[in-house]
């Protein structure tokens, strides 16, 4: 029967080919499974990381790029400041004609200041002036402007001088010829546009903020179509690089930003962290655990010699207490 039972084909199968077999293929998908787990957990931590170092990071220079922002619209004033000029004056009652000069008040602003103080401005008067007879025979114009803060106070004046640019009779007959079709449709003018520097370098004071400018035109034959007055920042310095090239300025200032930002979280995140990093803490361990260890070895070498020095009492001792023992035993 014993031989019947291991003659037996179900177990051979059982015990030569599927136990086996099952036993393979178990542990090959177990291993499989651990290694997919153990990807998987690498591949979750991994991206869990960076994850982390990416808001991080988008944080940082998100800062970065606001800090610059704020310091850019704070540092820099406004470029050009536009005011219209509407000029004024009286009519003379018997003749037809400009009794007067032309004048004109310009409110600059309504609040308490507009321009930027220790900022030097260019201030400018544009007239537009036809090119007829009259102007072309006046010659030579004053121009004068006064510029005062709140309550009519003067904080500075100017005078300058101005004229027609000449054109000669050819040269005038050439660009009417070759202007002639725009002149027709209304898309250009006979006009000269002058630009009258009235102030080249003016700062406002802070005490006595400018809020109004007078401007007087010191003829009364001159003949204006329209006028504008003109501020415009005079940079120089750091306005000046941030003004003509923004887009480097911009890139070297976030720059520094972010460098400063992140120094300041790496060191509140070793300051969070109690102290220092791990290598100089792994340094600072050893150490001190080889310190230790020389400890607990001077220990134990004074230990053995005074061992060794007090051996026969301890001895003595331990032989009484063994024969003691026996004589308890043998009476019990």
């Amino acid at each position: 029967m014993a031989i019947l039972t291991y003659i037996n084909p179900f177990r051979v199968v059982r015990d030569f080919v599927s136990v086996p077999i099952e036993s393979f293929v178990s542990k090959q998908y177990l291993g499989y499974k651990k290694k997919t787990s153990d990807s998987i957990e690498s591949v979750k931590e991994l991206l869990y990381k960076a994850g982390v170092i990416t808001v991080f990071f988008a944080a940082i220079l998100w800062v970065s790029i606001f800090m610059y922002v704020i310091f850019y619209y704070t540092y820099m004033p406004n470029v050009t400041h536009v005011r219209p000029v509407h000029l004024q004056f009286k009519s003379c009652e018997e003749n037809m004609g400009v009794c007067s000069f032309p004048s004109a008040h310009v409110q600059l602003t309504r609040r308490s200041s507009m321009l930027m103080s220790s900022q030097a401005y260019r201030v400018r008067l544009a007239l537009d002036m036809p090119e007829s007879q009259v102007n072309k025979d006046l010659g030579m114009f004053m121009v004068c402007a006064q510029m005062r803060a709140k309550g009519g106070v003067l904080v500075s004046a100017s005078c300058r001088s101005a004229m027609l640019r000449h054109r000669s009779r050819l040269h005038q007959v050439m660009r009417t010829l070759v202007m002639a079709p725009l002149l027709l449709t209304g898309l250009d003018e006979e006009k000269q546009t002058l630009q009258v520097e009235l102030f080249s370098d003016f700062e406002d004071d802070q005490d006595l903020p400018v809020t109004d400018a007078y401007v007087e035109v010191q003829s009364r034959f001159v003949q204006v179509i329209s006028c504008e007055l003109l501020i415009e920042a005079h940079f120089t310095g750091l306005r000046y690089y941030m003004f003509n090239w923004p887009k480097i300025s911009a890139l070297i200032g976030i720059s520094t930003n972010l460098f400063f930002v992140s120094l300041v979280f790496i060191l509140s995140w070793y300051h969070l962290q109690d102290g220092l990093p791990e290598f100089v803490k792994s340094k600072f361990r050893s150490v001190d655990g080889k310190l230790d260890q020389d400890q607990d070895d001077k220990k134990l070498l004074s230990k053995v010699k005074l061992e060794r020095e007090d051996s026969f009492p301890f001895l003595e001792d331990e032989k009484l207490i063994e024969e003691y023992q026996k004589l308890e035993k043998k009476k019990t």
